[in-house]
């Protein structure tokens, strides 16, 4: 954050935005001129780098602008009091001889007082003069400095412009595209209160602002600027605000969003997801993937609204669209657990729950009725058949009402290859819906393959120049057959040539030494 004295916004008509400081030439320059400062001034103290801020001010640079990215510079160094002696302790000396000897009233006794506290700490007057304030602000010497790039720098102000604003939320408001977990820990461990809502698809999280309270409102405040890198670090954000305006006393609404804004922006990095709470969880993660089921494991999806809070699950699987959370119940206190039970009851959404059977008890087993919430108890470590079983019941129930929406669809294809896969891309259905339907009702004109559809005359155009490379060769490889089939658009050529009738045979396992024929009743 910046000190409210160098906040820097537009505002118009009821809209508030902070003025960030683009990447144009002039802003690099004065970035890149702070920079070189600093570097420069490694061991000098700070009243010289002061000096040359109020220089560049003196320019005709923006000196709320410069200030800034000299303040952000700031908290990249390290500043020490370069004194041999405690200024503190040699003020209280110099103040005890004054009471003695008589205040420095005239240069002289000013002289006989430093004099008399050098000697007895055994210090040269100019050390003693070049000592007495060393620990103020501007004597404090720079001793190491992290040297940002210009734009890095600019990117550092642009956040810390917004963080200020913040301070005066009476609410804030956000999306993103991943990165719950990390952003619900900052708002817990922030002790801010916010309530979670759906509008269409898109997730938001309400998060009352510190001018909405009565107190602790400074503190508050600071907690959602805190927030703010926790939220733009995502690929994609939208953040949305009410502003009092202090200076008319009016709310302003503040709105941000990746596409336009996430250039100017510090883009923190993403924290790497925390270690497994638990060895269970791991294993489970891991035999699941090893499994290859069709199903794509996710850790730390996005949250599940449950009533006006949220739960985090463990992780999510998905498939064709099918998406069901997983939430691993083992090392719960009773508390904790009493209360997940009491959210449970309000979540909507389809999820898994694993159950360690040392904490079935009756709060969590009078679940077990909600048609949204799945039970499978485990000892030691989850079991993955009774999992699998449930997805693929889960899937069975979607995979029928495709099916069912696939078959009342006119459709009429005029592709040579309609790839399974594809089409349900483009529909937004399963393949395996896809697939379910056009093999057992087949579009006339088409064969089905295992993945796709392959119009009759596309077949046809295939068996021609099988036909004749083997007239012109004598002999065909199954690998120069792949190749033919696959130029034209068909990737099952096993399946292919075995539909136009041809054999194999295999003298090994490579397809090089695999010899395609056709029976002469069939040629």
């Amino acid at each position: 954050m910046l000190p409210s004295s160098l906040l820097v916004v537009w505002k118009r008509k009821g809209e508030i935005a902070p003025r960030y400081a683009k990447p144009s030439a002039d802003n690099l320059e004065v970035a890149s001129r702070l920079i070189d400062a600093y570097k420069a001034h490694v061991g000098d103290r700070k009243k010289v780098l002061k000096a040359f801020v109020a220089d560049l001010e003196n320019t005709g640079y923006e000196y709320r602008f410069v200030r800034g990215l000299s303040l952000l510079l700031d908290r990249r160094g390290t500043f020490t009091c370069n004194s041999k002696v405690s200024p503190v302790d040699l003020r209280k000396k110099l103040f005890a001889a004054a009471e003695k000897l008589g205040f420095p009233t005239t240069l002289e006794r000013r002289r006989r007082i430093v004099e008399a506290v050098a000697s007895e700490l055994a210090l040269s007057p100019e050390v003693v003069e070049a000592s007495f304030y060393a620990d103020l602000d501007d004597e404090l010497v720079l001793e190491r400095f992290e040297a940002p790039s210009a734009s890095e720098l600019l990117e550092h102000y642009n956040l810390s412009l917004t963080q200020t604003l913040l301070f005066d939320a009476v609410e804030l408001r956000f999306a993103a595209s991943g990165n719950w977990q990390n952003m619900f820990y900052t708002v817990k461990k922030l002790g801010l209160m916010y309530e979670v809502y759906r509008d269409g698809d898109c997730f938001w999280v309400k998060v009352d602002g510190p001018v909405s309270l009565f107190k602790l409102t400074k503190r508050y405040g600071l907690g959602i600027a805190k927030l703010l890198p926790a939220v733009v670090a995502n690929s994609e954000w939208t953040v949305g605000a009410k502003i009092l305006w202090k200076y008319t006393n009016e709310i302003c609404n503040l709105k941000l969003d990746s596409r336009k804004h996430g250039s100017l922006l510090r883009k923190p990095s993403l924290q790497a997801p925390a270690s497994y709470d638990s060895a269970v969880e791991e294993a489970f993660a891991s035999q699941f993937q090893a499994l290859k089921s069709g199903w794509v494991l996710k850790r730390e999806p996005e949250p599940v609204v449950a009533g006006n809070s949220v739960i985090v699950p463990d992780f999510s699987l998905e498939r064709a669209g099918l998406k069901v959370y997983v939430e691993v119940v083992g090392f719960w206190t009773e508390e904790y657990l009493l209360r997940k039970a009491e959210k449970l009851k309000q979540v909507e959404a389809r999820m898994l729950l694993l159950v360690d059977e040392a904490l079935a008890c009756e709060k969590l087993v009078a679940l077990e009725k909600r048609p949204q919430l799945h039970f499978i108890y485990y000892h030691d470590e989850v079991p993955l058949a009774p999992v699998l079983r449930y997805l693929e019941k889960a899937f069975e129930e979607v995979k029928v009402g495709e099916v069912e929406f696939l078959s009342s669809l006119p459709v009429r294809f005029t592709e040579a290859v309609v790839s399974y896969a594809e089409f349900a891309e483009r529909v937004g259905v399963s393949a395996e819906a896809v697939k379910a339907v056009f093999a057992v009702n087949v579009p006339l004109g088409y064969v089905a393959m295992p993945n796709a559809l392959v119009s009759k005359e596309k077949l046809g155009q295939i068996n021609g120049k099988i036909e004749e490379r083997l007239k012109q060769a004598g002999k065909l490889t199954f690998s120069e057959a792949t190749r033919i089939i696959e130029a034209e658009g068909v990737s099952d050529a096993s399946s292919a040539l075995t539909h136009l009738g041809y054999n194999i045979a295999w003298r090994g396992i490579s397809s090089d030494e695999a010899e395609v024929s056709k029976p002469p009743n069939r040629a």
